[in-house]
């Protein structure tokens, strides 16, 4: 989409509770919907696929989807960014829906926030389509939803690069909005094995790495790898590799 194509009709920022969900509504334009803060589960496209988004995280609904939802906790803080495209623009109607790069949520978020504040100073609409433009350039618009080989190499390429911030699989499976019990049933699925001892061994893998050419201490091991207190990281470990961290790490400086 080029910016000098859009036209953007609505921009702010909200909040959803029991008292005010998110929709019903099927827009004749596209809305990016960016949750700030909390989580909410959104009901998506004419095959009603369950996404659930943890704050920072959004999806661009595209024209005339239906869609509905509602925070799953006390309150979610989101924005809306509704808007057209000039003519020549297409999108592919039975995607219905594209997720942001997992890579890119964190700039995305910051570049809504500047966004919303140039909508409040009515800055010149032209800065704002470009900052529209550099946004959507985030989203995954290759990626098809039914993509489920993409989808768990997305969300598992997330996790590896963000170790110490991921607190368990719902992190992880929000990376692809999908449920953390769906994306245990799509990993074994497609993998034949727990969703749960794949993070483990990803965890422990890069502590083995770590313990080998660092003098990091365990206790800053097992917190780089995701671990909030050395003696889990530890036990895991010993039970995993049949050895603890020191003395993987003695065995490793043999051949140093």
């Amino acid at each position: 989409m080029k910016s000098d194509e859009m036209h953007i009709i609505r921009q702010e920022l909200g909040r959803f509770d029991y008292r005010f969900g998110i929709g019903p509504a099927q827009w004749p334009h596209f809305d990016l919907l960016w949750i700030h803060e909390g989580a909410v589960r959104v009901c998506i496209g004419k095959d009603k696929r369950m996404l659930e988004l943890r704050a920072p995280s959004g999806v661009l609904i595209f024209p005339e989807t239906p869609f509905y939802g509602s925070a799953t906790g006390d309150f979610a803080k989101a924005s809306i960014c509704h808007f057209d495209t000039g003519r020549g623009v297409t999108v592919e109607a039975d995607r219905g829906y594209c997720l942001p790069d997992p890579q890119d949520t964190l700039h995305v978020q910051n570049l809504i926030r500047l966004s919303l504040a140039y909508a409040r100073r009515s800055t010149e609409m032209d800065v704002r389509r470009r900052l529209l433009g550099s946004i959507l350039d985030c989203f995954r618009a290759h990626a098809r939803p039914g993509d489920d080989h993409d989808r768990l190499e997305q969300a598992w390429s997330y996790a590896q690069k963000r170790l110490p911030k991921i607190r368990g699989l719902a992190d992880v499976a929000a990376a692809t909005g999908l449920s953390e019990s769906t994306f245990r049933t799509l990993h074994r699925n497609k993998r034949g094995a727990s969703a749960g001892k794949h993070l483990q061994d990803l965890r422990l893998s890069e502590a083995e790495r770590l313990l080998a050419t660092t003098g990091d201490t365990v206790a800053q091991v097992s917190l780089a790898v995701g671990y909030a207190h050395a003696e889990s990281f530890s036990a895991a470990f010993n039970k995993s590799r049949g050895h603890t961290p020191a003395a993987y790490r003695r065995w490793c400086k043999r051949f140093a």
